[in-house]
């Protein structure tokens, strides 16, 4: 089987964490079939150009990673979200040439699209063209924040309702995909994203705290992130003010990650008095990323709203406990061997679960956290299911999903 991958959330020399959790499915997926990927890179007139869009220009627009070729034309995108709406069309401007180059040396069976707009509406109108059935992966966002907009929704819906099948991330998105919107439940599967278990595996945390350069003592958080609102980091700071009058000793809060909110975060710490222990390290290399899991004491993720919430099963895949909220994904994830979860926006309801995880309250054996982050979300388990999708999709034709 050959599969063509279209994805703008795909890993690149200037952002190697962007989309880290596509490559990784994409890598497991070549052990069992042929695959191509084409990643757009978002390109701005001159005058539009800011230090967030340069960097995004690559050194390379073809290149091998992780043994698979991928291909990056430049699609046209202005700063802001301005004319996002015109995305889709200008995605698919920028792939249709590389696309049809592909259908003629690599004869590709099937398009895999990642997220419903503009990757899946580009792709529903290529399979159209081109007579390939097509499989639409929702990550979340694309679906409980850009279809709010009253036209990102008809198109992301008109791309939905032009695909062979759908795989959402979670029962909670397909939930949504299918109850508010309208989408054919039989033609939407859940497969939740993966962790490198070979990777994310657990080590001593004095061991990873000393490969980190820190010392060994006292307690840590650690969100690892985008530093955004909707994320609850202003939660999690108040929560973190909380702990600093009752739990002795006091844990070290990292924050690990970037984002339009940092400015104002850091005001909030300040603002709380939490300057000695509340850490912005900024974001770091994906290759970290395990080292930094071993070496806390719990993971917090206490977004507002989560499609799934990947973090948590690579730390799980670490043995670490973890704590999130009731925000949809993370409710398929920890259960409650494995962690703890809160109501979102609950400040206090947070703080009383990460006292309950650190002091021992809660007793989470770190075997049982890791076996269930092996059974549940290996790579090689979703990569077979994965290719179950595919293996039904192109035995029944190019059926599609009809929502409205």
């Amino acid at each position: 089987m050959k599969v063509l991958v279209l994805s703008h959330l795909y890993p690149h020399a200037s952002d190697p964490r962007l989309g880290v959790f596509v490559e990784e499915e994409v890598k497991a997926l070549s052990d069992l079939c042929q695959l191509k990927v084409i990643a757009p890179i978002p390109w701005a007139p001159p005058l539009w150009q800011t230090r967030r869009w340069g960097a995004h220009a690559p050194p390379r627009r073809h290149e091998i990673r992780q043994g698979i070729e991928v291909f990056r034309p430049p699609m046209i995108v202005l700063p802001k979200r301005v004319l996002f709406s015109l995305l889709g069309f200008s995605y698919f401007v920028s792939v249709f040439a590389r696309t049809r180059a592909l259908d003629s040396s690599f004869g590709f069976d099937l398009i895999h699209a990642h997220t419903a707009y503009p990757d899946g509406f580009a792709a529903a109108l290529l399979g159209k063209l081109l007579r390939r059935p097509v499989v639409v992966t929702l990550h979340g966002s694309d679906i409980t924040v850009n279809l709010e907009r009253y036209l990102w929704r008809r198109l992301s819906l008109w791309g939905l309702s032009n695909v062979a099948h759908v795989i959402a991330v979670s029962q909670a998105l397909r939930k949504t995909v299918v109850d508010k919107y309208g989408a054919d439940g039989d033609r939407v599967t859940v497969i939740p994203n993966g962790v490198d278990v070979t990777r994310f595996v657990p080590v001593p945390a004095a061991e990873a705290r000393k490969a980190l350069g820190m010392d060994d003592q006292g307690p840590i958080v650690l969100y690892v992130g985008a530093i955004k609102r909707s994320k609850g980091v202003g939660y999690l700071l108040r929560s973190a003010g909380r702990l600093v009058e009752t739990h002795k000793p006091c844990p070290r809060f990292f924050f690990l990650g970037e984002g339009e909110y940092e400015r104002e975060a850091r005001q909030l710490s300040d603002e709380l008095g939490l300057a000695d222990i509340v850490v912005f390290a900024g974001n770091k290399p994906n290759r970290e990323i395990p080292v930094w899991m071993n070496a806390c004491d719990v993971l917090v993720l206490p977004s507002l709203s989560e499609g799934f919430g990947v973090v948590l099963i690579e730390a799980m895949a670490c043995g670490k406990p973890v704590v999130s909220t009731r925000c949809g994904g993370p409710e398929e994830i920890v259960m409650p061997g494995t962690g703890i979860l809160v109501p979102p926006h609950d400040e206090v309801a947070l703080a009383e679960a990460l006292d309950d995880v650190l002091t021992g309250k809660r007793a989470l054996d770190p075997r049982t956290i890791r076996q269930h982050a092996t059974a549940n979300y290996s790579y090689d388990h979703i990569a077979s299911r994965i290719m179950g999708v595919y293996t039904q999709t192109l035995q029944g034709g190019e059926r599609v999903s009809h929502p409205s």
